[in-house]
């Protein structure tokens, strides 16, 4: 079952297409990350699956509800939330407050001491919106988008400009919601972040998709390469494995297989009469997969469900 699907999409500004009949579909439940860099076409099929832009063809449920209807994006209004990167609060109500009014949109909304110890702010209560750091800030943005219960929540570069810390809480938090039903879309500039999360990752250029798979799958499917690296030998002078190149003083080689570069490096000392130390095997992140696809434009992985 779907929260989202969206067949045929197209959206055209009059200066031609921005969204070249792409679909998309959401399973309910799983975290969904949404890639690409700007002017690919990502926030216009954001906007159109919140229903804050029309559409010029195709067909798009979100839980169960056309978002370009108004009377089904009354609905929808009550099961989703919203979560920008940079939102406006008023920085002299308390936390409490600004919870309780926020609450009293909702016909059947999280109690406000339960949205505050969700996200860990119970002690914050009283503090005022001022007051709070950027990551306290954030946990109340999604106490907000909580309060409404919502089956579905956008969520948007949620801990740009945190620190280590406050970035492992978000997605600790994060990563709660989807144990809970709730089906949330990302969309993240910070890759390690997608990795960590996500179920699924959607990569979009020049308004189409390129690319759909779990994290892994887009890994393995990538031009990124593995990189083994280990001391280099003394004695050995300029003599180095196939394919090798030393980089500070280590010699490294970038490889898709990395076991067969292993067995070729152990024959290599083995001739050279030499031992391997300091061996590192280093697999490429989602990150290195993003910047090859990009890079390369191809992408071999097969696009899956």
């Amino acid at each position: 079952m779907y929260a989202i699907d969206a067949t045929d999409i197209t959206k055209d500004y009059g200066k031609g297409e921005v969204l070249h009949g792409i679909s998309y579909q959401v399973p309910t439940g799983q975290i969904a990350a949404l890639l690409g860099p700007n002017g690919a076409g990502k926030t216009t099929l954001i906007e159109i699956l919140e229903g804050h832009r029309g559409r010029t063809s195709g067909r798009v449920e979100v839980l169960g509800l056309d978002p370009g209807n108004r009377r089904d994006f009354a609905q929808l209004r009550t099961r989703m939330s919203v979560v920008l990167q940079q939102t406006m609060l008023e920085p002299g109500l308390s936390v409490r407050d600004i919870l309780r009014r926020h609450a009293s949109y909702y016909p059947d909304p999280l109690d406000v001491d339960d949205a505050l110890a969700q996200v860990e702010l119970t002690e914050k209560r009283s503090a005022l919106v001022k007051s709070l750091s950027d990551g306290q800030r954030r946990r109340l943005d999604l106490a907000l988008a909580l309060t409404g219960r919502p089956e579905l929540l956008f969520l948007d570069e949620p801990t740009t400009g945190l620190d280590p810390v406050s970035r492992r809480r978000i997605r600790g938090l994060v990563a709660g919601l989807r144990e809970s039903g709730t089906t949330v879309v990302l969309t993240s500039h910070d890759l390690t972040e997608v990795q960590e999360l996500a179920d699924r990752v959607d990569v979009i250029r020049d308004g189409s998709f390129i690319a759909s798979g779990s994290p892994d799958d887009l890994v393995r499917g990538s031009a990124a390469y593995t990189v083994v690296e280990f001391a280099r030998p003394e004695g050995t002078d300029d003599r180095l494995p196939e394919g090798a190149e030393l980089v500070n003083g280590r010699v490294r080689i970038l490889t898709d297989d990395q076991d067969a570069v292993v067995e070729r490096v152990q024959a290599w000392a083995r001739d050279e009469g030499t031992r391997i130390s300091g061996l590192t095997i280093v697999p490429p992140s989602l990150d290195d997969a993003y910047v090859a696809m990009l890079d390369n434009g191809v992408l071999e992985a097969e696009k899956s469900e």
